[in-house]
């Protein structure tokens, strides 16, 4: 029977799939869902630490005006000689209002802030869905799974960025208060705001991959904590023991030195920027791209 002829009136055109059109269609909401989920997720803990590193750049500006500076050098004098390879910089440089403000990117405070924001994000990609309940919901939406890590980056990276520059501006309040002559001005503390920037989002983004191989938030929490631990101790041991100066290249932390970026010559760290900031962006990247292929090809356990 000819019913391949297009002519013959028994011939009946082929149509696309029904469900082909419908499917493309809730394909673009559900995107549109996962990024306001991820948002809401991370504002209340991004809204905390940023008003959190406001306030402490401001104290913390306000504190350093209260040293006078021929006092600083009396107690730089007395510091034993390991401490200026352990700070990384001249600790002549460290007396200088610009030396004390730059201690604010490598102070606890600052540090477990941004640590506490990268692991908390980082932790609750896979594993904090799985032990919430939430992530059999989320598997079965018509969209790719690598979107659900995809769209938590990009939100964690805003907001890594956004809280780096939460301490700059606490610390641009607390100059405009107080009174530092010596002072540096705005931008000389531009590097060392995209550096801590580039550390929180490179946490972040290991902190992805081990949740997405996980199924257990807590444990996760506690790897990425432990990491970040041993790569301190690592970055220190490299940094005080000569002998073992090839330790820095087993620590994710060796690309962090915000305070040499702001307090050495811009001529030469206007390069060891680029390299640094590189290294540890290229990190956060390579470890969310590695987490999205993990958790794509692997099942999705109940909570438990």
């Amino acid at each position: 029977m000819p019913q391949g002829n297009p002519a013959h009136p028994l011939h009946r055109p082929r149509r696309p799939h029904r469900h082909a059109p419908r499917a493309e269609a809730m394909v673009r909401p559900m995107n549109a869902a996962l990024w306001r989920k991820a948002i809401r997720d991370a504002w209340l803990q991004w809204a905390a630490s940023s008003v959190l590193l406001i306030l402490f750049g401001w104290c913390f500006v306000w504190l350093m005006s209260l040293f006078r500076p021929g006092m600083i050098v009396a107690i730089l004098d007395y510091l034993p000689s390991f401490v200026e390879p352990l700070v990384g910089v001249p600790l002549a440089k460290l007396a200088t209002a610009t030396g004390r403000i730059s201690v604010l990117y490598v102070h606890v405070v600052t540090l477990l802030v941004c640590l506490g924001w990268a692991i908390g994000r980082g932790s609750d990609v896979v594993s904090g869905e799985i032990s919430r309940g939430t992530m059999d919901l989320l598997a079965t939406l018509p969209v790719r799974r690598a979107w659900i890590v995809a769209t938590s980056a990009v939100v964690t990276a805003v907001g890594s960025l956004a809280l780096a520059f939460s301490v700059w501006l606490g610390s641009l309040a607390g100059m405009a208060t107080v009174s530092l002559p010596d002072a540096a001005g705005p931008r000389q503390f531009l590097p060392g705001v995209m550096n801590l920037f580039s550390m929180t989002f490179c946490l972040a983004g290991i902190t992805a991959l081990l949740s997405a191989c996980d199924r257990s938030r807590w444990r996760t929490v506690l790897l990425a904590g432990g990491l970040f631990v041993v790569s301190s101790i690592v970055k220190l041991v490299a940094r005080l023991w000569a002998p073992g100066f090839w330790l820095r290249y087993l620590s994710v932390l060796t690309p962090f030195e915000p305070q040499k970026l702001i307090l050495l010559d811009p001529e030469v760290t206007r390069r060891m920027a680029w390299e640094y900031n590189a290294i540890l962006l290229t990190m956060g990247v390579g470890a969310y791209g590695m987490a999205a292929v993990v958790f794509s090809r692997r099942d999705v356990p109940t909570a438990y």
